[in-house]
């Protein structure tokens, strides 16, 4: 029984180690101002070009085009090109953190 209580003690020791670490290491990643670099935006766009080109070739069906072409599908050089586009501006919109509220 001593041998159980002993056992029941460290781990719950080393969950709570575990615990600190993972709290410390959060806290470091919050308070280092080597965060995230924006990557810019190309042709000088924003937030909200960058969000209106992104609904235009999602009413145009990109998205579905996309999955059939990582289905294995072959696509056109025209599709292949609105896929591209596509994935760069979904590179700029997550990179520069569009997606997050103004003054995160």
């Amino acid at each position: 029984m001593a041998m159980e209580a002993d056992v029941v003690r460290l781990t719950r020791h080393g969950l709570n180690l575990v615990f600190v670490a993972a709290v410390l290491t959060l806290a470091g990643c919050a308070s280092s101002g080597a965060g995230r670099v924006p990557v810019g935006f190309a042709s000088g766009g924003d937030c909200q070009s960058v969000r209106a080109e992104l609904r235009k070739l999602d009413g145009a069906g990109v998205p579905g085009q996309i999955q059939s072409q990582q289905a294995g599908q072959r696509v056109s050089a025209d599709v292949k090109a609105r896929i591209d586009r596509y994935n760069n501006l979904l590179e700029q919109y997550l990179g520069n953190d569009c997606q997050l509220p103004p003054g995160h």
